[in-house]
């Protein structure tokens, strides 16, 4: 089983879907391990190419793949699901740093690209 700790960060996003009927989607990424360990990034205002330079850290005990999902924060009313993505974690494993864009689908509409999300990923095994 794999241990170790895994840094995210969330470079940025590109070509991001618009959600929103009025005015541009404000978007944050969601990162989800697994359903006790997850984290977000703060919301851009009307960006749908927004930049995030923020990093996180996750305690990897075992787990395989990290979901992220774009999001688009609603003043009113349930947040958006722009799009989403499964990473799977075995090649920042073996090779203790990946710098990836991930091609984000899976929205509401299918498998249509709804924009892409730039990650860069280090391990460090326990």
């Amino acid at each position: 089983m794999t241990q170790g700790i895994l840094k995210v960060t969330v470079v940025e996003a590109r070509n991001l879907k618009d959600e929103d009927l009025i005015g541009k989607s404000d978007p944050y990424v969601k990162l989800i391990l697994d359903k006790h360990n997850f984290q977000s990034t703060k919301p851009k205002n009307e960006d749908l190419n927004p930049t995030y330079n923020e990093y996180f850290i996750f305690n990897i005990n075992g787990q395989k793949k990290l979901e992220v999902q774009v999001w688009d924060k609603d003043t009113f009313g349930d947040d958006d699901l722009i799009g989403e993505d499964n990473i799977k974690l075995s090649e920042v494993f073996s090779r203790g740093y990946v710098d990836i864009w991930v091609n984000l689908t899976k929205g509401k509409l299918g498998f249509r690209s709804k924009g892409e999300l730039h990650l860069i990923l280090e391990f460090a095994p326990k």
